[in-house]
């Protein structure tokens, strides 16, 4: 297996994939809240996929965003149940991923456990960077 490379990321924390890999994937890692803590993650130049892999929190909808759990959709019934949850963001739990396309931002703040989170970089051509249609 020439050119494979196994990294255990609970104890690295965060590779860099463009020493290996030719494609968009710019860095990798699983990052960690402490309980109460927040972060800001903006679509800069790049997109970002997270993905909660222990712990819970929020993450702040943008501006202008529709919230998944909108009446006429399938399940609305957490927003009825819960409007809080709705206004303050998109609640986090194992399992949920987040997907920040290009000129996008969100705030992640960790809830009473913390919040742990595989993280990818994603770099986007330059012709998406102008606007240009992909």
């Amino acid at each position: 297996m020439s050119g494979t490379v196994i990294t255990d990321l609970r104890r690295r924390g965060a590779v860099d994939p463009g020493r290996l890999l030719a494609g968009p994937l710019r860095g990798v890692g699983l990052q960690r809240l402490d309980p109460g803590r927040r972060t800001e993650v903006a679509a800069d130049g790049v997109e970002h996929a997270l993905y909660v892999t222990a712990g819970s929190g929020l993450a702040e909808l943008p501006e202008g965003a529709v919230h998944p759990n909108q009446p006429n959709q399938p399940d609305h019934q957490d927003r009825q149940d819960h409007p809080e949850r709705a206004e303050a963001g998109l609640p986090l739990v194992e399992g949920t991923a987040i997907v920040l396309p290009l000129g996008s931002r969100t705030v992640l703040t960790a809830g009473t456990a913390g919040l742990e989170y595989f993280h990818a970089v994603l770099a986007v051509p330059p012709s998406s960077e102008e606007g240009d249609p992909r």
